[in-house]
């Protein structure tokens, strides 16, 4: 456990195996509370060739999901909640998956019992749900809960990015741009808010981009990543949508990324939408987003 607090994940993967299961099934945990999953899946992996434990194949399914390998998530998912199906902690990560896989009566099902017990006040559920309702055509609804997401939460601004591409796809795209502007002057220096309003401007491919780039702030304060995803942003635009790739610019960021000792876990779903609708290069912009996973 000292290891995995100390980010030292390579003695974590060389020492694990002599240790107790119920010790590893702890670490695992906290990696994976910490975004560590490629790391966790190892550890879980290892847990369930002795136990099939319902805690560990919850943990692995979620590290699989977090790492978009959505098809081995569910297999973990189902046994998780097969086992112990009274289990609201963790559901709303079901719902989610389930969604993925086209399953949207369960989906629903497995969110209102994620909503309706220990997931209550959780935010990425409700936002989630909200998102979900979206996808499964329930506009109004999916209104409904994303303002009271934000009512909750006002800073909560991945909600106030989602919820302003939903008003833009029903015509309300004053309102969908002013959403996420509001959030960004609302909250000061949070550095989501910013991405979230570059990342808006990208994907509605907004003449605000360059001055809403140069506003973000990726000097020596920025966390790491910070900077990793600026860039990544740019070389989308200008690259990649464009079918014009720099390969010495994408070694520099393959670079930058590698040496993260963070994972980045973020939404791309729309920005790979529209790459793959205008023909680009999806399999270098999946790989870039793979390299930000540990």
């Amino acid at each position: 456990m000292e290891a995995a607090l100390q980010k030292n994940f390579d003695e974590v993967l060389a020492r694990y195996r002599r240790h107790d299961r119920d010790e590893v099934l702890q670490v695992a945990d906290q990696l994976r509370e910490d975004d560590i999953y490629n790391v966790a899946i190892v550890l879980y992996r290892w847990v369930l060739d002795f136990d099939d434990s319902p805690a560990a194949h919850f943990g692995i399914g979620q590290c699989l999901g977090k790492t978009y390998d959505y098809a081995a998530a569910l297999s973990h998912l189902d046994r998780a909640f097969s086992a112990e199906p009274e289990r609201s902690d963790g559901a709303s990560y079901y719902a989610y998956i389930l969604e993925r896989h086209g399953r949207m009566e369960e989906a629903d099902r497995w969110y209102q019992h994620a909503l309706q017990g220990a997931e209550a006040n959780d935010l990425w559920a409700r936002s989630h749900y909200a998102w979900f309702l979206e996808k499964w055509g329930r506009m109004d609804d999916a209104c409904r809960v994303f303002e009271d997401v934000l009512d909750r939460n006002p800073a909560y601004t991945w909600a106030s990015k989602r919820y302003a591409l939903l008003l833009r796809s029903l015509g309300r795209e004053d309102q969908a741009r002013a959403l996420v502007r509001d959030a960004v002057r609302a909250n000061p220096g949070n550095r989501f808010a910013a991405l979230n309003w570059v990342e808006y401007l990208l994907l509605t491919e907004d003449d605000g981009y360059d001055e809403a780039r140069a506003e973000l702030e990726t000097g020596d304060e920025a966390p790491p990543w910070f900077p990793v995803l600026a860039e990544m942003f740019d070389y989308y635009r200008n690259h990649l949508l464009t079918k014009d790739p720099d390969p010495l610019r994408l070694e520099a960021w393959q670079a930058a990324a590698a040496a993260l000792h963070d994972t980045v876990h973020r939404d791309f779903d729309d920005l790979t939408a529209l790459l793959a609708g205008r023909g680009g290069d999806v399999d270098t912009w999946t790989a870039q987003i793979q390299l930000l996973l540990k």
